[in-house]
């Protein structure tokens, strides 16, 4: 093979990088085939995080999940909220947290991301017990800005990170709404631990102290392979119209910024990055969003607010620099729950999850937000009635790149071809999956031909020549005649074309 500095210029390398049909971006032409938005689907046990014991409070308010990958252990810190009742959402404090309630923090660990333990760590009285789950102020901040493991970190006291948002004036997590405006500050807090348990204040503390920069409800995201930096996506534009006014938020809607820093100290100003458009309901603004990358993309769960019905929901979203983002699927890709369920009214989606062949999205449910809903089930059934005011942890799963697909139908071969590339490796791989029974009465079939870059059908290589897939597989492997050698076109510029019946086609890769 050729080495890389021998290939001509123009041509677009993708190595042995796995390539998503997101969208059509390495797609020359479709036909009799779609591009399909497959929305996770909810774990059938949900909530995995549900109220079990007397310190565990009717709602979650916020929560944070990761994987630790050199424990081999799933992490869940959650911000719950038990309300009392005595004094009705009345008026609401700066964290949109009702008052009349009792906040505790609690954490929870797994090795599986589906059954969720609640460890006693001994460190919180309660009821004359410290066998409980409960975490300290001294141990837990309140990081609404999540959590996240530091791969630049070398020192192992420090290689969990967190950002909590403080009041300038007492060192609270959340500003005080009733302080006059030139005193008001939402700066943020830099921790870091080895454990995940007991943190540790960053020396240079508030490490973002910005009076003219208005941070929202945000989601750290941590390091960035792709732009090597470490970057923070905020609600940029916060519904603090009212209270700031329009030098801070000229557009009076909440919309999404980026951040980004060279070391957790120095950031830059938020760049706003995604905002609603003309094909979005009038009333509709994004409230946060949790985004992680993934093979050469962004990831994006991109929170929808209405406003009319107090409702929020995630979109997928995805891009391929961090900055511009592509809204094409407009669903939901987590759907609300039926009226009564945990998270009816709201489905705060955390950053996805790799795991082995599934991708996790934890997500905090709700079945109330407006002041007017938390009322009407504080009345009807009171604070602690399973069907009163509630939040939960829940769980949504996705198949490995399985975001989007390409399907192909039962009436006639579908055909996908690419644009042309140069790879490396000596193995092509699909991953594919076949049409659930019941779905159409036709059988499962895939075949690949590889083109060459002025569309001839290379000897070897062609359809008549190809072997059928007719199996579910994360990695399926493409032969032709048997033989799954495609090292001698390695460094050449190619084409692929995909002839499918009844077969969701999500990925594909070069590798060996």
């Amino acid at each position: 093979m050729p080495a890389r500095s021998d290939w001509k210029p123009g041509l677009t390398h993708i190595g042995t990088q796995k390539q998503l049909f997101l969208d059509d971006h390495r797609v020359e032409s479709l036909k009799h085939a779609a591009f399909v938005l497959n929305p996770a689907k909810k774990y059938r046990d949900n909530p995995v995080y549900r109220r079990e014991h007397p310190w565990e409070g009717n709602a979650i308010h916020y929560g944070a999940v990761i994987y630790d990958e050199q424990d081999q252990l799933f992490r869940m810190w959650v911000q719950n909220h038990h309300f009392t009742g005595e004094e009705r959402v009345i008026k609401k404090t700066a964290g949109s947290v009702p008052a009349g309630t009792e906040k505790r923090w609690l954490y929870a660990t797994s090795t599986d991301g589906y059954h969720w333990e609640k460890p006693d760590l001994g460190l919180v009285e309660f009821e004359g017990s410290t066998k409980n789950n409960i975490l300290g102020p001294d141990n837990w901040r309140s990081f609404k800005g999540g959590v996240f493991i530091d791969p630049n970190e070398t020192d192992p006291n420090k290689r969990f990170k967190a950002m909590a948002q403080i009041s300038k004036q007492d060192d609270r997590d959340v500003s005080d709404p009733d302080a006059p405006e030139a005193e008001q500050r939402f700066p943020w807090n830099l921790y870091t631990s080895g454990d995940a348990l007991n943190w540790t204040p960053h020396p240079e503390n508030p490490v973002i102290d910005r009076p003219e920069s208005i941070w929202g409800p945000t989601a750290m995201m941590g390091w960035d392979p792709i732009r090597q930096v470490y970057a923070a996506h905020m609600e940029n534009c916060i519904n603090k119209y009212a209270v700031f006014g329009p030098h801070l938020c000229p557009l009076a809607m909440r919309i999404i910024g980026r951040a980004e820093s060279p070391d957790l100290e120095n950031w830059s100003e938020p760049e706003t990055i995604l905002l609603p458009d003309q094909d979005d309901p009038p009333d509709l603004e994004f409230y946060s969003m949790w985004a992680t990358t993934y093979e050469n993309y962004y990831i994006g769960m991109l929170w929808n607010f209405r406003k009319a019905s107090a409702t929020l929901w995630p979109q997928l979203v995805f891009s391929r620099d961090g900055i511009d983002y592509d809204r094409r699927y407009r669903e939901p890709f987590i759907q609300l729950g039926d009226e009564g369920d945990f998270d009816s009214v709201n489905v705060y989606a955390q950053q996805p999850i790799i795991h082995d062949d599934t991708i996790f999205i934890y997500y905090g449910g709700q079945n109330w937000r407006a002041s007017e809903q938390m009322d009407h089930l504080l009345n009807e059934y009171g604070p602690d009635d399973p069907n009163g005011p509630q939040g939960q942890m829940g769980l949504a799963t996705v198949p490995l790149d399985g975001f989007v697909s390409i399907d192909f139908g039962q009436q006639h071969y579908g055909e996908v071809v690419t644009k042309s590339f140069v790879f490396e490796g000596n193995t092509l791989q699909v991953n594919m999956r076949t049409a659930p029974l019941g779905w159409n009465t036709g059988l499962p079939e895939l075949k690949v031909e590889i083109l060459a870059a002025d569309h001839t059908p290379l000897p070897g290589y062609k359809f008549d020549e190809a072997d059928t897939l007719a199996e579910t597989g994360f990695a399926q492997v493409v032969s032709w005649q048997g033989n799954s050698d495609v090292g001698a076109l390695a460094g050449k510029p190619i084409k692929l074309k995909f002839y499918g019946k009844n077969v969701k086609l999500f990925a594909y890769q070069f590798v060996g």
